[in-house]
């Protein structure tokens, strides 16, 4: 049995990938999203995934959940058939990284709604940012975010590993899929990551900025859907 895995980023769940789940044409036997919200350490949500699964998986992952993806196919590399890493990273905390989290988490904890409104327009495209339904759809998954959890993820997230180290030994095929218009996990980001890899492929999603699987849903699917197809790993 191949189960889909859905792992979400920062501040998100379900919604990060129902969209594209929903437009894919390929199906799999089952379909978990990954509780990214429990655990201090990225490592941890690794383990609580597959804990919850059984057998091979095909993982999908975004932005923070790339990383806990890339940590599932360090734990447990014979499991994962492919990996599809949507707006990530790998690369360890820089210098100054501790003062912006803790920033951000001193900020989430005065409002989640005023902290929401600040954040939505910053991870989408130029024309996501005046597209009304998206912003307030991407605001109220933020709201939902309780502020500990928020804290607890930037606190993994600034103690996470340097994933470059690891990513050599995947055999397994990975997807990376970002925006034109992402300007955290660009094209010379994702290409650092492919070159770590040795069966890596990078494709670009027009207009699309960070949020990207929210954004542009459709164009997601098909970009998975013909890869998955091309592998042969339908």
């Amino acid at each position: 049995m191949t189960t889909l895995v859905a792992v979400p980023g920062i501040m998100s769940d379900h919604r990060t990938w129902q969209g594209v789940i929903a437009a894919m044409t390929h199906q799999f036997q089952s379909v978990h999203v990954a509780d990214t919200a429990s655990d201090e350490a990225l490592a941890a949500m690794a383990a609580r995934a597959l804990g919850a699964t059984e057998g091979d998986l095909v993982i999908m992952a975004h932005s923070m959940g790339g990383r806990v993806a890339m940590e599932m196919g360090r734990q447990a590399p014979g499991r994962i058939r492919a990996m599809v890493l949507s707006s990530t990273a790998a690369e360890p905390a820089g210098p100054g990284e501790s003062e912006k989290r803790y920033a951000r988490i001193a900020e989430a904890n005065a409002g989640m709604a005023a902290y929401a409104r600040h954040w939505a327009p910053k991870v989408v495209s130029k024309a996501g940012a005046e597209n009304v339904g998206l912003l307030s759809a991407i605001r109220q998954m933020v709201e939902d975010c309780p502020p500990e959890v928020h804290a607890r993820q930037n606190l993994a997230l600034l103690h996470r590993p340097d994933a470059l180290a690891y990513l050599p030994q995947f055999t397994f095929p990975t997807l990376l899929i970002t925006g034109s218009e992402d300007h955290l996990s660009t094209e010379a980001v994702h290409a650092e990551i492919a070159r770590a890899l040795p069966d890596a492929e990078s494709q670009i999603v027009p207009g699309g900025g960070h949020l990207l699987t929210f954004e542009k849903p459709a164009e997601v699917a098909q970009v998975i859907d013909d890869w998955l197809m091309r592998r042969q790993l339908s």
